[in-house]
Formats: C-alpha cells, sequence, structure tokens
C-alpha cells in the first residue's frame, strides 16, 4: 500500500535532526489529550495539550512518561486523587518539521496501561506496561502438533536426486 506523504513529513524527514512530537492519550476519569510540543496542537480533530511530558524509552513492552512536577502543574493533584494503575495509555508518534506541527500526521507507536507513578522531585514518573487487550490467549495455550500418521517403515521418498527412507 503506498501513501502520499505531507510537505511538512518530507520536510522532516530531510532534516539533518528531528526530534518527534509525541502525542499521548491517559484515560483518566477526564481524558487527557497532552504533546511534547511547547504549544498546543491540533490533529484528527482533537486538541493535545503542550504539557511539559517526556516519553522515554518507548518499546512494544512497555515505556515512561514524565510529566513536570512545578507550580502550576496539575499533575501531581491529578495523580493523588485518581491511582493510575491500570488505566489506557496510547502514545503516537507525531511527524513535524521545527517550524510547525500543523497539517502532520501521526503514527500510533504504542497502547498499552499505567502501570505505577512515583514523584521524583520535580518530575513525576508513569510506568507503562503493553496493552493486555492486544492478546489473543495466554502464552501456554497453543498445544504441540500431534501427528496421528506417520509412513510406515521402509517408505521411500524422493527428493530431487535422493531417495530417502523411513527407519
Amino acid at each position: 500500500m503506498t501513501r502520499t506523504v505531507s510537505g511538512i513529513v518530507a520536510a522532516a524527514v530531510a532534516q539533518d535532526v528531528t526530534t518527534p512530537v509525541h502525542l499521548i492519550r491517559m484515560g483518566w476519569d477526564t481524558e487527557q489529550r497532552i504533546c511534547t510540543w511547547d504549544a498546543n496542537i491540533t490533529w484528527n480533530s482533537e486538541t493535545w495539550t503542550a504539557s511539559g511530558a517526556e516519553v522515554k524509552n518507548i518499546s512494544a513492552e512497555g515505556g515512561v512518561i514524565t510529566l513536570p512536577n512545578g507550580d502550576g502543574d496539575p499533575w501531581l493533584a491529578l495523580v493523588n486523587s485518581e491511582i493510575p494503575l491500570d488505566r489506557t495509555v496510547s502514545v503516537y508518534e507525531h511527524h513535524t518539521s521545527t517550524d510547525s506541527p500543523s497539517g502532520s500526521d501521526a503514527t500510533l507507536i504504542f497502547t498499552g496501561r499505567m502501570d505505577r507513578a512515583s514523584i521524583q522531585g520535580m518530575v513525576i514518573r508513569i510506568d507503562l506496561i503493553e496493552g493486555r487487550s492486544k492478546k489473543g490467549f495466554p502464552p501456554g495455550a497453543i498445544s504441540p502438533s500431534v501427528y496421528n500418521h506417520l509412513l510406515p517403515v521402509g517408505t521411500k521418498l524422493y527428493w530431487n536426486s535422493d531417495v530417502l527412507t523411513v527407519n
């Protein structure tokens, strides 16, 4: 499948150094849509609020989001009043140029749950774990194959110019 890339994404890719902007959807009682850009971003007909957040060590297994814990930042009150454990979180990577995030596109790079929060001075750290809803079955649910039909001993199998005999 091919896709046309916008001029802004093409400009971002052409730069020597590019810093991704992350859009974070957090499933608190009142959903929070925040971004790591220093100004609000409108994408997908939604506003993503500048937050001072950072996304660190994101992978398929989990990651970390840090939020500022300074005067005027709402995160400490939110984390203290609403336990983050097992709340949903999605992280999108928003490809942009350094000029403006407007008109760009985002890609979902992580979906999962918030695990725990810790307060470390001026930073609130929220650990993320993979989304359990994406698993179709537990790891031990597939049993090994059982073969009900075996070739009789002495059967000859012809493979190109080789002849194999079942023992």
